[in-house]
């Protein structure tokens, strides 16, 4: 079991309420007067009845987006959710995108390694680092942004889905991936949410449980897996049911999605 109880307050949330704009003036509630704390040196997987509601949970300690309503006090350097696209700029290269985000995340004095690093984990073909994001394909834009995720050092990691270094056509950069991630939240405060049990199992050893957009239960990861499963589990259509109902009121297209791409 993690120590953290007895460590410094990293984020704390009072009464946090979050909500998603619908259209025709709608909205529907994601957080629903939260209040909740993370220590230093938790591992802390997050289980979910909707989806939204845990990505809405890491965006508001991340500070990605700001509650409706309540407060978000944040005492530490904490990532972005990983590995997600960021607000990146098609216009310039990947390596003109990786010395902007080193300016605000990296370490001074080691530019030239970590961009150096970033480049590697990406594993583009010679001279694509130094073109135009615009003119990438999705997959290079997708191993650009997990490679971004890997290369900068934060107190604290929130990650909103599984990491994707399961590539058995070339193992030796599943290693790399995978490796770098697990070098990276080593010794580190983490929150991780994914639909992989597993995955969550791998790198935590606490859990918070959120049903009807509160969470209703924290304790050691089995005892929380275990209560979500009795108590809050999803019906399993009801955030496609969500999206659809979103899909079929707007004419805007959805956004494509990287979850699943094979990156390597």
């Amino acid at each position: 079991m993690s120590s953290a109880r007895s460590s410094r307050t990293l984020i704390e949330l009072s009464r946090v309420s979050k909500e998603e704009s619908l259209p025709r003036g709608r909205s529907r509630a994601l957080l629903k007067d939260v209040s909740w704390s993370l220590r230093e040196g938790q591992k802390l997987a997050v289980f979910s009845d909707i989806n939204k509601s845990a990505n809405a949970l890491l965006e508001c300690v991340s500070e990605v987006t700001a509650p409706q309503s309540g407060k978000v006090k944040v005492r530490a350097n904490v990532s972005w959710p990983l590995p997600s696209r960021g607000g990146l700029e098609g216009v310039m290269t990947g390596r003109q995108n990786s010395k902007f985000l080193h300016a605000v995340y990296g370490t001074p004095g080691q530019e030239r390694e970590q961009i150096a690093r970033i480049e590697e984990l990406s594993s583009f073909a010679p001279g694509c680092f130094d073109q135009r994001m615009k003119s990438w394909s999705p997959l290079m834009r997708a191993r650009f942004d997990v490679a971004l995720s890997l290369v900068f050092d934060f107190d604290v990691y929130v990650v909103c889905k599984r990491f994707p270094w399961s590539q058995p056509v070339r193992p030796e950069l599943e290693s790399l991936v995978r490796e770098a991630f697990e070098r990276r939240v080593s010794n580190k405060t983490l929150l991780l949410f994914h639909q992989d049990e597993e995955f969550l199992a791998r790198y935590c050893d606490e859990a918070i449980v959120i049903s009807d957009c509160r969470i209703v239960y924290q304790g050691a990861f089995a005892e929380a897996q275990q209560w979500f499963r009795l108590n809050a589990e999803k019906s399993g259509s009801e955030d496609d049911s969500m999206d659809q109902e979103i899909e079929d009121s707007s004419p805007e297209p959805a956004e494509e999605s990287f979850e699943e791409v094979e990156l390597w």
